[in-house]
């Protein structure tokens, strides 16, 4: 008996702790640049943003998604509520060509990160709207209680400019 709850307690163990993050989409998000708010079990609304997330069914990617007014750059940050230390998904969409970069956040700005971490993205502009979707392993996140982010938005197709508004947001992680 004792050998049997050994086992049950070391498997319990080495469930995703993904679980606790955040709640499960019934289906995956489809991260294609289009925000529906079907797609995302958790759908707020942050100083004129709309932000979704969903933990994938076999809770080991997280699904994130920022739509703006704005014909410019969206981004997310996570790990801080500001810039400093920030892992910075941010990008626009041309028209005629998409960029999305990895940053890291250093002070009041940011550089190409090192670490790539995004699994899938997607940025698409329809009329004045530009919608960032993008997913992550849900594991970076897993060891704490919550999810720091940022959240802003440019008027400008480029990386450097300053945001014209921005949201810092923590996601409490359930138990």
């Amino acid at each position: 008996m004792k050998k049997q709850l050994t086992i049950v307690l070391l498997i319990a163990l080495t469930l995703p702790l993904t679980a606790q993050i955040v709640p499960s989409a019934s289906v995956d998000p489809k991260v294609d640049g289009i925000f529906s708010n079907q797609e995302y079990p958790v759908v707020e609304q942050l100083r004129g943003m709309t932000m979704g997330y969903a933990l994938s069914g076999d809770g080991q990617t997280l699904h994130f998604a920022l739509q703006a007014q704005t014909k410019g750059w969206v981004s997310i940050g996570l790990g801080s509520n500001r810039m400093q230390g920030a892992h910075i998904v941010i990008g626009f969409d041309a028209l005629t060509s998409q960029t999305i970069s990895e940053e890291t956040g250093r002070g009041h700005s940011h550089s190409p990160s090192r670490d790539k971490i995004v699994k899938q993205q997607a940025i698409k502009e329809s009329g004045n709207t530009t919608t960032l979707e993008f997913s992550v392993p849900a594991s970076l996140y897993a060891g704490g209680s919550e999810l720091r982010m940022i959240l802003a938005y440019g008027t400008r197709d480029d990386l450097r400019s300053k945001h014209s508004t921005y949201a810092s947001h923590t996601i409490p992680f359930t138990k």
